[in-house]
């Protein structure tokens, strides 16, 4: 079991002298292109992206779903309340 463990330490079980690139460190290398990308298409196009989320976040907090949301949370809790008001009452 040689990669047993952190998927971040250091790789040792290689022999000295070998240069290859661990699948690791390729997916390293990949995420932060990838992520480096992401961060300057964004701030190329600030003004279109907060334009998207804003209009996203209008039609999301119209559409009823919000609400939807807190009922079903008051819900969750009132049975969660009265589920633990009978234990309680039966342990006695």
């Amino acid at each position: 079991m040689r990669r047993a463990g952190s998927i971040f330490k250091q790789e040792s079980y290689r022999g000295t002298g070998v240069r290859i690139v661990s699948g690791v460190t390729l997916a390293l290398i990949i995420c932060s292109v990838l992520s480096g990308l992401a961060a300057f298409s964004i701030i190329a196009n600030f003004g279109a992206v907060t334009a998207r989320i804003a209009i996203f976040m209008a039609n999301l907090l119209s559409s009823g779903f919000p609400i939807l949301i807190v009922i079903a949370t008051v819900v969750y809790f009132t049975v969660r309340l009265k589920w633990k008001l009978r234990r309680s009452y039966r342990g006695w």
